[in-house]
């Protein structure tokens, strides 16, 4: 299976390749998430110095305290490398601690720190915003059938969402 060619030149490419290829579901979603996301990243790099693993583990850790980097890397689908390179960052920045467990000595929960805490709340609007923007041209049905169906894809039970 081939990308169809393009029938007109007048056609933005980006059109053509979302509306004519052999995975169209799998590259709009991946469209639709650089779209959402890369703007975002962009910005909270350029005002607050923040890359986007070192806000994918504020995320988490703001979510569920005391989670380790492996824990994050897990949840989140990233690179193991790149989530220990953000998690050094943090550490050094003083946006995140990291402790021994009383249980077990070799697993390393972090915290987010207050000073993580409020950059986590500084740079978190400009994800809702860029939701709210992505989400506007639905109206408040398709919205609830678009998180129904994406809440029947990521909440699979089978090894299908194992990450890589």
């Amino acid at each position: 299976m081939e990308l169809k060619k393009r029938k007109s030149a007048t056609t933005p490419l980006w059109r053509h390749v979302l509306e004519e290829n052999p995975v169209p579901v799998a590259y709009r979603l991946s469209w639709v998430a650089n779209f959402l996301t890369g703007p975002v990243y962009e910005e909270m790099e350029q005002r607050f110095g923040l890359t986007r693993p070192e806000f994918i583990i504020l995320f988490n850790l703001v979510a569920a305290p005391g989670c380790t980097a492996q824990d994050v890397a897990e949840a989140s689908g990233r690179p193991k490398n790149s989530i220990s390179r953000a998690v050094n960052a943090l550490l050094r920045n003083g946006l995140i601690s990291r402790r021994i467990d009383d249980i077990d000595q070799r697993r390393r929960p972090l915290i987010v720190t207050s000073a993580g805490r409020r950059l986590y709340r500084q740079a978190l609007p400009l994800f809702v915003t860029r939701e709210r923007q992505m989400l506007a041209p639905l109206n408040e049905a398709e919205r609830a059938e678009f998180d129904r169906l994406l809440r029947k894809l990521v909440f699979r039970t089978d090894s299908w969402a194992q990450t890589y």
